[in-house]
């Protein structure tokens, strides 16, 4: 597995959930337990891509998870939010951040998933 989606439930849709399944990226919706589900099955995983209405606050437990989970390994990890909103001026972890990706998450998330990690 190369392709980590973590995303919220409302934005899980047919069409996301079809382009994942052709590009090999699987799926997990954000819980209470996301920490336990990560470190749940042992994945090897090259980008992760985190997608919520806003981007997440730092010190948000989401974001702390993820930050923990990606700790000292070699993943390229996404931040997108859909509308656009303030950010924190705490240093983020991401590699890419985008904000306000409205209706464009789908081709977004297309050229994302299918660009090569270097």
């Amino acid at each position: 597995m190369n392709n980590l989606l973590v995303i919220e439930r409302k934005f899980c849709k047919n069409t996301i959930y079809e382009l994942c399944k052709n590009k090999n990226c699987e799926i997990i919706v954000i819980e209470n337990n996301l920490l336990e589900i990560l470190n749940g099955e042992k994945r090897k995983i090259n980008k992760l891509i985190l997608i919520t209405e806003n981007i997440l606050a730092r010190n948000s437990d989401i974001y702390k998870f993820i930050k923990s989970y990606i700790k000292n390994k070699k993943i390229f990890f996404v931040e997108i939010g859909y509308k656009k909103s303030k950010i924190s001026q705490n240093k983020a972890i991401s590699d890419a951040l985008i904000n306000g990706a409205g209706i464009n998450i789908e081709s977004i998330l297309e050229k994302i998933i299918a660009s090569k990690n270097d």
